[in-house]
Formats: structure tokens, sequence, C-alpha cells
């Protein structure tokens, strides 16, 4: 009878699960599924003005023979490989960093930290213009300090322009993802950073040895969503 009754609720709960499942399921066919297969399928058409016909891949051939695509899909491979990955650190070691109990006032670091994520895009595209402007407050730091003895032409250049691209997308995103550190931190268990004092484990030991492993599934998302 005791067994019955379990299978029931076992039953039960599995169809209000699914129920959930579904909804999701159907919500995220409809919003994200759909739309990508719609749009692979117009890719495999040519469009002018009400008359479309089926080319097929020629589209996608034309795309890699225009040298702007090639010139752009660079331009966000150099981006991938520079940018994510200083994102990435940045925002772990300022993760540590606030989560220290030894560092006074931790919550005014984590808003103002995390506060870029949330300005306005047209009013810090424009703080950043004005910043990195041929007579902005970088170029006047950087001269009265010695660092260097002309301005930089940051934003008509190629390469400093791509250097300025990335420290901006560098400062308004590294919060981001060190607030998904921070949580991942929180989560760790104090006994386990204990064990490794114990052990002898010195600080860069514990934070490679103990920190790093616990922190992977949130270091594989924070890297897919970068």
């Amino acid at each position: 009878m005791i067994t019955r009754i379990s299978k029931r609720r076992r039953n039960r709960q599995g169809k209000e699960v699914w129920k959930f499942v579904s909804a999701a399921v159907a919500i995220t066919s409809i919003f994200i599924i759909y739309p990508i297969v719609y749009s692979l399928v117009l890719s495999m058409y040519r469009t002018r003005g009400l008359s479309s016909r089926f080319v097929g891949l020629g589209n996608i051939q034309r795309m890699f023979g225009d040298a702007v695509f090639l010139k752009a899909l660079g331009n966000n491979l150099i981006y991938l490989v520079f940018q994510v990955p200083l994102m990435l650190v940045l925002g772990l070691f300022l993760a540590v960093l606030v989560n220290s109990p030894k560092l006074k006032f931790r919550t005014f670091f984590r808003l103002a930290l995390f506060l870029p994520c949330v300005i306005s895009l047209v009013a810090y595209s424009i703080l950043f213009k004005m910043m990195f402007q041929t007579d902005g407050l970088i170029n006047n730091f950087l001269m009265a300090i010695y660092v260097i003895s002309k301005p930089i032409n940051w934003l008509n250049d190629p390469f400093w322009a791509k250097v300025t691209i990335i420290i901006a997308l560098c400062w308004r995103w590294t919060g981001y993802n060190m607030m998904f550190f921070l949580s991942g931190l929180q989560t760790i268990s104090g006994n386990t950073l204990e064990a490794a004092e114990i052990d002898g484990a010195n600080g860069l030991k514990k934070f490679f040895l103990v920190i790093v492993p616990q922190l992977k599934p949130i270091i594989l998302f924070t890297t897919i969503m970068s």
C-alpha cells in the first residue's frame, strides 16, 4: 500500500515537473530556436524588392569573399583573444579582493565596481569619447606623469582604437563577471580553506588548488557569456 502511494506521488511530481519544463521549452522554441532556424532559411535567399530567389550557400560564399566582413571578423577575434581573458582574470581578482573580510567598506567597493554595468550605453560611450580624445583626460594625465611625450590618437589610429575598445569593454563588464565570481566564492566552505592552511598551503596555493577548482562552473559560464 505504501509502495503504491509513493509511486503515485512520484508520478504526480513527475507530471508537475514536465509541465514546467514543457512551458520553458515552448517559450524557448518560439522566441529563440524558431527565429534562429528561420534566419538560416532566409540566408539562403537573395531578395530584390518584393521578389526573392533561392541561392543556397551563395550568400555565405559572397560574405566570406567580402573584405569588410573579413576585417570585422578579424577585429572580433582580436577582442576574443585579448579582452575576454583580461575581463575574466580581472573579475576573479576583484571578486577575491572584495570578498576578503579584512577589507573595509566592502559594500561600497562592490557597488562601485558593478555600477558601470548599469550605466546607459550612450552616456558611457560619450564619457570614453571625451576621455580618450587627443586633448582628453587620458592623454593629459599620461603626459603629466611623463609616460608619453605627445598625445596618442586613441580614436582614429587603428591599433589604439582597438585598445580603447578593449579598455572600455573591460571597464563596463568586468564588474558583471565579478558578481558571479563573488557569489561562487561565498558558497565555498571555510572548512576547505582551513584544511588547506593546516596542510601548509599559502595564499597562492589556496587560490589555485582550492578556490579555482570549485569555481569551474562559474568560470565556464562567464567565459561563454563574455
